[in-house]
């Protein structure tokens, strides 16, 4: 081979990788850089040169020269490795192979290659991620389908039957009508039937003799109280803030009645929605408006007020807001653009825009008379206050100063010296470590006490006695839970933030909606001429009842489905993402979304159909050829087992115990809790009354929910943490379930007042007392087995009424949905 030939290929194979290293460079610009270079470095990666490249990141290396195989870039960028990247969008398959072609010649940028970028267009790029055609086409995304059904029957058994069918599934029979008639009395009101109720079902020989039932028990008060339930799960109602103080919050119980009424009164769902997003916006003025906004102040609440704390709060609203009413995890997108489903992080903060403005308030809803003389007296109280409270500080100023001074004298000095930074200056480190190190700085009133001399000490005791006496007559005025925009119609400035940071702030947000779920971009409406508000929250509320927005009505008609049926036709009811489960029956799901919206949004139409329907009656007995095909019911061939809630259960055993208190609304109650769970503490109080006080027995939707104070009873049943949203309460099987019904206080007092009962109805007769246990809790006549086991329980004991009824409560058939 002659000189000029060999120069010539190597000129030619020079040539060929530098068009290799531009291409794989303009890949990697192109998708990869906005977050992995220039200002973003996430995971520590920066793809912009060979050596940063050969460097890795946090996670190690990420090419391997000469082996695309072994190389986690081209495995993530071809989606061998999951989470595919970039996050929501596939690359072309050029893209791909020219990276796995770069990395097999070495994985080298040439100079002319190496990404050099402004940091400022780095972070614009990061705000933008498109969605594709592929994304918008997931089933959740599409718009509802209303499939075609037979003039007669229940639709819902139309679509199964088709399931079953196709499946070589034959359903199961219809369920006794004792057992039909417990299971609609659970799971409408939440209460069992009573002897009287169940006999006239079972003597009633018209053919819509169950109908009737379903009626009676959806125009019950008590239908709200049951479904009302379900919903304050999903917006983390509580009655206090959480935390190491967990403050009380006397005036929420008001949005907890709001909604109890409003399931009551059958008020349309779209219409429910909107007034807890934007009820101020939507009825200016009204006090209804005003409490069903309480929703955007039900999470937990920080023990500090600032700017990291605002961004907390508004994520639990937008997070609690995207899983509740859409049915996506919203919240994932905080910190960047979403791992799987297409949910940019733009999106995120377009929609915390919308709720920016907003901010805490506790407003009066009271007549304005009383408002004016509410504050004239609050004005005079504060005047009698003040001096105490100042001379009060005044004594304790030095002692405090005192303490506060040793506890910063014993941190570390890195932690010093950003406490004696001025805030202004301080880095993001050291304003991170000053904000940790503020929460324990705090000086306790028992501390103070403990470093003063007898004089100041006898002198602070006396103020502080003067100031509880006065705290007494403090005016008071009822309110309500809400939230105010301070600024008017004009929002303040909301911004992007990467990585969730709010020292990276990027470019000025207006509101918006989630884009996959939009058919193009949403109006907000201006705020009209004498507005209070951004109408912002308004706007947003109206996209997401509007017909266009396919998620809303497809979330809400699952959820009814999954407490009817045990499961959702969408298994994670608060995740139609890519790591949710796609519905067993989807065009069902379509068409129960579309009746839904058809109703007016009304649910009791909704909830009469599946009540009503083939499926619902059924029995739940197992059928063996069934479970070989579908063992987890899938298809619901039979109808599912469910445990009961352990509010319903205590609702049980107050009712056939005869002691149920069914007054509605009002503030809570405080069943009895054994003080050494709580009261050694951070201050908190739980003035429980004692189990055999009336005013504790009342439904439990009723008892004050106070996060960090669960009742024992409810908390072993699997109620769930107030902190977060639950779309799904746990199922668990666990000794403390039935150790708490053999041990516990309050219901050893039911069963003495079940015992009381069955004196008084059914006398001094064994075997009539046992009959009337049974039909009074079971709704059923015992088996000759049953009364000849339950006869011997009591022979020989003293208490055997009582602990017969004790064990009443402990049957599975009690605590069992049949």
């Amino acid at each position: 081979m002659t000189s000029a030939t060999t120069l010539f290929l190597l000129s030619a194979a020079l040539s060929l990788a530098d068009d290799l290293s531009a291409r794989a460079a303009a890949v990697l610009q192109t998708h990869c850089t906005a977050c992995h270079g220039g200002a973003m470095k996430m995971s520590g990666l920066d793809l912009r040169t060979s050596e940063s490249i050969a460097k890795g990141g946090e996670h190690g290396p990420i090419v391997a020269a000469g082996s695309p195989e072994k190389s986690r870039l081209w495995l993530l960028a071809s989606g061998t490795e999951q989470p595919a990247m970039p996050p929501g969008k596939k690359l072309a398959p050029a893209d791909v192979e020219t990276l796995k072609q770069w990395i097999a010649a070495g994985a080298k940028l040439d100079a002319a290659s190496a990404l050099k970028e402004d940091p400022a267009v780095t972070l614009s790029k990061m705000e933008e991620r498109p969605i594709t055609p592929e994304e918008r086409n997931r089933w959740a995304f599409r718009p509802v389908v209303r499939s075609a059904t037979q003039a007669t029957g229940n639709p819902i058994d139309q679509f199964l039957q088709t399931s079953w069918k196709a499946n070589g599934i034959s359903p199961s029979p219809e369920a006794d009508r004792r057992s039909l008639l417990r299971r609609v009395y659970l799971d409408v009101i939440g209460i069992p039937p009573t002897p009287n109720e169940v006999t006239a079902f079972l003597n009633d020989p018209a053919p819509n003799a169950y109908e009737k039932v379903v009626d009676r028990l959806l125009a019950s008060s008590h239908y709200g109280e049951r479904w009302g339930s379900h919903w304050l799960d999903l917006v983390r109602y509580s009655d206090s803030g959480g935390f190491e103080f967990d403050r009380d919050r006397n005036n929420s119980w008001r949005y907890r009645d709001w909604v109890i009424a409003s399931f009551n009164n059958d008020r349309p769902y779209d219409d429910f929605v909107k007034m807890q997003l934007a009820g101020d916006e939507m009825k200016p003025g009204s006090v209804e408006g005003l409490i069903a906004t309480g929703y955007m102040r039900l999470g937990p609440e920080a023990n500090m007020d600032n700017e990291q704390t605002r961004m907390d709060e508004l994520d639990g609203i937008l997070a609690t807001t995207g899983g509740t009413m859409l049915g996506m995890t919203i919240g994932c997108a905080r910190c960047h653009n979403h791992k799987f489903d297409p949910i940019p992080q733009k999106d995120y903060y377009r929609m915390l825009a919308v709720f920016y403005p907003a901010d805490r308030e506790d407003k009066p809803i009271v007549t304005a008379s009383e408002e004016a003389q509410y504050k004239e007296g609050l004005k005079a109280f504060t005047a009698k206050l003040k001096p105490l409270t100042t001379e009060l500080a005044r004594v304790e100023a030095p002692f405090r100063k005192q303490i506060r001074e040793r506890k910063i004298s014993e941190l570390p000095d890195y932690v010093r010296a950003a406490l004696d930074t001025p805030a202004d200056k301080r880095t993001e480190g050291q304003r991170l470590n000053a904000l940790q190190v503020e929460k324990t700085l705090g000086v306790s009133r028992g501390e103070v006490e403990t470093v003063m001399p007898q004089q100041e000490g006898e002198q602070a005791c006396q103020l502080r006695e003067k100031i509880t006496l006065l705290e007494k007559l403090r005016p008071k005025i009822e309110t309500a839970m809400t939230v105010v925009e301070k600024t008017g119609a004009t929002p303040p400035e909301s911004h992007f933030l990467h990585h969730g940071s709010i020292g990276q702030k990027g470019s000025v947000m207006k509101p918006g909606t989630l884009a996959v779920a939009s058919q193009g971009e949403w109006n907000f409406p201006a705020p009209t001429p004498g507005a209070t508000t951004s109408m912002r929250r308004k706007g947003f509320a109206e996209w997401i009842t509007s017909p266009t927005n396919p998620l809303t009505p497809r979330v809400m008609a699952n959820r009814m489905w999954q407490h009817h049926f045990g499961e959702g036709l969408v298994r994670t009811p608060s995740n139609f993402g890519i790591t949710g489960e796609a519905p067993t029956h989807p065009e069902l799901l379509d068409w129960l979304a579309s009746e839904l919206m058809a109703n007016g949004w009304h649910m009791k139409p909704l909830h009469r159909l599946m009540l009503t329907s083939q499926a619902y009656r059924m029995a739940s007995d197992d059928i063996a050829a069934n479970q070989k095909l579908d063992p987890d019911n899938r298809m619901l061939w039979r109808m599912p087992r469910q445990r009961l809630e352990g509010e319903i259960i205590r609702d049980s055993i107050l009712e056939v115990s005869g002691s149920l208190d069914r007054k509605a609304g009002g503030p809570g109650i405080y069943p009895y809790i054994d003080p050494a769970l709580w009261a050694s503490s951070s201050g908190r109080s739980w003035p429980g009354k004692a189990d055999d006080d009336p005013s504790t027995f009342r439904r439990s939707v009723y008892i004050f929910s106070k996060r960090t104070i669960p009742l024992p009873m409810l908390e072993v049943f699997d109620k769930p943490d107030t902190n977060l949203a639950c779309a799904r309460r746990n199922r668990s099987t666990i000794a403390p379930q039935a150790l708490i019904l053999m041990n516990s206080s309050f219901v050893l007092s039911q069963a003495k007042r079940f015992a009381e009962r069955l004196e008084l109805e059914a006398g001094r007769d064994t075997t009539k007392q046992i009959e009337r246990a049974y039909e009074v809790a079971l709704g059923r006549k015992p088996q000759s087995k049953e009364v000849a086991i339950a006869k011997g329980f009591f022979e020989g004991n003293p208490d055997g009424l009582v602990d017969f009824c004790q064990t009443i409560f402990n049957l599975n058939e009690f605590a069992y949905v049949p």
